[in-house]
């Protein structure tokens, strides 16, 4: 029972230790990708085109430098050249051909982003609707588009488009095509890109290769039972963060955002301490459930700019469902990796060699990202 205790008393401490550092203001949040929200209404032969963008995103369409958040006063100076940045980028079109855009304005909406409007005329009522989305992924190749179409008759369509599926088509005869692939998309790219996830979950494989034998030391493991350790690991990690990504997506629990970000790059760093330290750690599955909880709120603060204002329980789930997808990944193409790495030099070496080693590199980054979320500066830069 000690044993079991000790990891939860750790996490406890850890969480309450950052928790009171973070308390401050100003505190760094991790990197997120640019992101717009789109709302287009289909009325006969006009498309209304309603987009919200982050004023720092309009910055290169101002003419002014990357990263700079324009001002109000700036953002009505500019307002032309931007909406003209912006229509140029996004193209709408009938089966008839390309449906012109006319009039255009911008305003800043209550939620500080910037709400650019404008109608698109077709030659004819629309019988296929299809956008052409190109805004900001030359600038940011993550950039993500998330995208609801209304037409008379039919539910509203609501997907996510991106660099290399940036075209959404809709034949208005039939019920809009399903976004739910756009939705698992998207979990796995936010875990094949969110390199801290990845991190930790390697921290985690690293040290089930090996295992203490009481006669013979540091043995190599079969892969068989490798990967059935790791099953556990996995495991108890899939159900922790689920339980948070659904509760937090669903506003049954808040956290803030820091305190999340922080303590996921605190999560890298023990784990990767541990496995220098004391890699045969029997239940190691209790703290990575503890630690799983705090990985699923990060999910869920990205996910919650993704989701529609209702219906999100489909959404959400297909989100969840490419973050397992994305961690099967990671699994299935590290661990055979770390395996074969501790068969070419056996269990002894493994321990005293490859593990410390590896360990150190993820503990570095652990502490880098730490400090990145904790003081605002930039070392990884990721």
């Amino acid at each position: 029972m000690r044993r079991i205790l000790l990891p939860l008393r750790v996490a406890v401490a850890t969480v309450a230790a950052v928790a009171a550092v973070l308390a401050a203001p100003g505190l760094a949040a991790a990197h997120v990708s640019s992101l717009t929200h789109s709302q287009v209404d289909v009325d006969g032969a006009t498309v209304r085109y309603a987009i919200k963008i982050a004023p720092a995103d309009l910055a290169e369409g101002l003419g002014l430098p990357a990263d700079t958040r324009p001002s109000p006063a700036q953002l009505e100076a500019g307002a032309p050249e931007a909406i003209a940045y912006v229509t140029a980028r996004i193209d709408v079109e009938d089966a008839t051909g390309p449906c012109p855009a006319e009039g255009g304005a911008l305003r800043l909406a209550d939620d500080g982003l910037v709400e650019v409007t404008w109608t698109a005329r077709c030659a004819a009522p629309v019988t296929v609707l299809a956008i052409d989305y190109a805004l900001f992924f030359d600038l940011d190749p993550a950039h993500e588009a998330v995208v609801r179409a209304v037409a008379p008759g039919w539910p509203p369509l609501r997907t996510i488009l991106r660099g290399d599926a940036s075209r959404l088509e809709w034949d208005l005869s039939e019920p809009p095509p399903s976004g739910v692939w756009a939705f698992v998309r998207s979990g796995i790219d936010h875990i094949l890109f969110g390199f801290d996830h990845v991190a930790f979950v390697l921290t985690l494989m690293l040290a089930l290769v090996i295992t203490r034998d009481p006669r013979h030391g540091w043995t190599l493991r079969s892969l068989g039972k490798t990967f059935a350790a790791m099953a556990t690991i996995v495991t108890s990690f899939t159900i922790a963060h689920s339980i948070t990504l659904i509760a937090a997506s669903l506003g049954w629990v808040a956290v803030p955002a820091r305190l999340v970000e922080s303590v996921i790059a605190l999560s890298i760093a023990y784990t990767a301490i541990e496995n220098i330290v004391r890699p045969d750690v029997r239940w190691r599955f209790v703290l990575t459930f503890v630690f799983g909880l705090l990985h699923g709120l990060g999910f869920a603060r990205m996910l919650e700019v993704l989701l529609p204002p209702d219906d999100v329980v489909v959404p959400l789930l297909a989100f969840n469902v490419g973050v397992e997808l994305g961690q099967l990944v990671v699994v299935a193409v590290a661990l055979p990796l770390c395996w074969l790495l501790g068969r070419a030099l056996g269990g002894v070496r493994y321990r005293r060699v490859a593990l410390p080693v590896m360990s150190g590199v993820l503990a570095l980054g652990g502490l880098a990202w730490l400090a990145e979320r904790l003081l605002d500066v930039t070392i990884l830069g990721v």
